[in-house]
């Protein structure tokens, strides 16, 4: 499955760094996001994308939400380790809902929600 990021996914990437990070994550805007490379997905169907093989010690880069025209969120949560963007992991709240990724007028920080982070 290996494959280039779009273009969409990586300015997802990049809007979370740049709108939704999790302290400090200057090291990992070093590498353009356009260069990473979709290695696998996720076995439920959902849209996550693994930018990378699964290590132990990644972190939390970013978190933000989707909120799509029919009411749907879904939560992105931006994972690294060592510089490098691991995963974009999307995480339904309704897990009946249709998986999609979402479009970059469906990003929102949680704040801009009207929530506070979690």
């Amino acid at each position: 499955m290996a494959r280039a990021v779009t273009p969409q996914e990586a300015a997802v990437v990049k809007w979370l760094l740049e709108h939704a990070p999790m302290g400090d994550v200057t090291a990992y805007r070093q590498r353009p996001p356009e260069d990473l490379r979709v290695v696998d997905g996720c076995d439920c169907g959902c849209f996550s994308l693994k930018f990378a093989p699964p290590r132990a010690g990644a972190r939390m880069l970013a978190d933000a939400l989707a909120v799509y025209p029919d009411g749907q969120l879904t939560n992105l949560i931006l994972w690294g380790r060592d510089g490098e963007v691991t995963w974009l992991e999307l995480v339904d709240v309704d897990p009946r809902a249709p998986h999609r990724f979402p479009e970059m007028s469906d990003l929102r920080t949680w704040e801009e929600h009207g929530q506070a982070h979690p």
